[in-house]
C-alpha cells in the first residue's frame, strides 16, 4: 500500500501555497519558519518532487506543486466532512430545526415559542438560511423545506400556501372598494426567489387570473425575502401578492388589508423534512407532531 504523507506536513503545504511565504505560514500555524521549511522538505522528499521554487521574495508553487495542491485540499476537505458526519451522530438534547428566513420569522417562531411555553422541558434551536441542509454533515434534526428534497429523507406535509392581493390602508386611501382599475395603478412589490421563481405566482399570473392578461405589471420595489416584501407593503410602498400564512398577523392587526378574492396557489408545498436518525431522538417525533398541528 502507498505510504501517505504526514497530516501536519499537508496542512503546512496548503498554508504555504496560500501565503507564498514560509514566515507568514509559520505565524498562521504558530510554529517557527524553520519548522515550516523542514515539514515542506519532508513532504517533497516523501513525494520525491519539488513542490516550491524558493527565492528571496518568497516561495511559488511548481507545476507539480499546483497539481498536488488540488489533491491535498481534497484530502483535508474530505477529512473535515468525515469529522462533521461523526459530530451529527453525537447525542444532543436540543432539537435543531432549519428553515428559510421568512418562514422562520413569519410562521415558525411564534409556533416554536408557543410550544416551548407549553412544554418548558423542550429545547429548540432554529437556524434560518437559504442553503439546503446536508443531514449527513449537519447536526440539524429537521428542516422546513419548500418542496421535497432527497428521496432518502422523510417528508411530512405541512401546508400548501397561496398568494393574496394586499396593501397598506394608507396606500389605497380614497380608492373605492372593489375598484381594481384604480388599485392596479399603484406600484407593485416584486419578490425574486431565484431558482424557485417558477413555483411562486407572479404579477403576470395574477393579472391574467383577474382578467387583465393584456396588462403589464407595474414597476416597484424588488426583494428576495418575503418578510422584506411584507414590511415594504406595510409601509405603503406598493401592492403585494403576499403568502397567506405569512401575512395573517398583518391582516389581523390591520396593517394590511385584503383587496380581492382572487388567490393563486404556490406550485410547491412546504414539508417537514428529516433523516431516519431523528426518529430515534428522544422527544423528536412528539415535537414534529406539534409542529404539524
Amino acid at each position: 500500500m502507498l505510504k501517505l504523507p504526514n497530516l501536519n506536513s499537508l496542512i503546512t503545504f496548503i498554508n504555504a501555497a496560500q501565503t507564498g511565504n514560509f514566515a507568514k505560514t509559520a505565524k498562521a500555524l504558530c510554529i517557527t519558519p524553520a519548522a515550516v521549511s523542514q515539514q515542506i522538505k519532508q513532504l517533497e522528499s516523501h513525494v520525491e518532487t519539488l513542490l516550491f521554487e524558493r527565492s528571496k521574495q518568497g516561495v511559488e508553487l511548481t507545476q507539480a506543486g499546483h497539481q498536488y495542491l488540488y489533491f491535498a485540499n481534497q484530502a483535508i476537505e474530505s477529512l473535515q466532512r468525515g469529522q462533521a458526519s461523526l459530530d451529527q451522530l453525537k447525542p444532543q438534547s436540543i432539537f435543531t430545526l432549519h428553515t428559510l428566513p421568512s418562514v422562520a420569522s413569519l410562521w415558525l417562531m411564534p409556533k416554536v415559542l408557543q410550544i416551548m411555553e407549553k412544554h418548558p422541558d423542550l429545547e429548540i434551536r432554529v437556524e434560518a438560511s437559504h442553503s439546503m441542509v446536508d443531514f449527513s454533515l449537519s447536526r440539524c434534526d429537521a428542516s422546513i423545506s419548500f418542496g421535497k428534497q432527497d428521496t432518502s429523507l422523510n417528508h411530512d406535509f405541512l401546508f400548501q400556501d397561496d398568494v393574496h392581493l394586499v396593501a397598506s390602508p394608507s396606500l389605497i386611501n380614497g380608492i373605492a372598494q372593489g375598484d381594481l382599475d384604480a388599485l392596479l395603478e399603484k406600484p407593485m412589490i416584486h419578490i425574486d426567489w431565484g431558482d424557485d421563481n417558477a413555483f411562486l405566482p407572479n404579477w403576470q399570473d395574477w393579472l391574467t387570473a383577474a382578467g387583465y392578461q393584456n396588462r403589464q405589471p407595474n414597476k416597484g420595489p424588488q426583494f428576495n425575502l418575503s418578510s422584506m416584501a411584507i414590511d415594504a407593503a406595510i409601509q405603503g410602498k406598493g401592492l403585494l401578492l403576499g403568502q397567506g400564512l405569512f401575512i395573517q398577523n398583518a391582516l389581523r392587526t390591520g396593517q394590511l388589508v385584503s383587496l380581492s378574492d382572487i388567490t393563486l396557489p404556490l406550485r410547491k408545498a412546504y414539508y417537514l423534512t428529516y433523516p431516519d436518525r431523528t426518529k430515534n431522538k428522544a422527544g423528536a417525533m412528539g415535537l414534529i407532531e406539534r409542529l404539524k398541528e
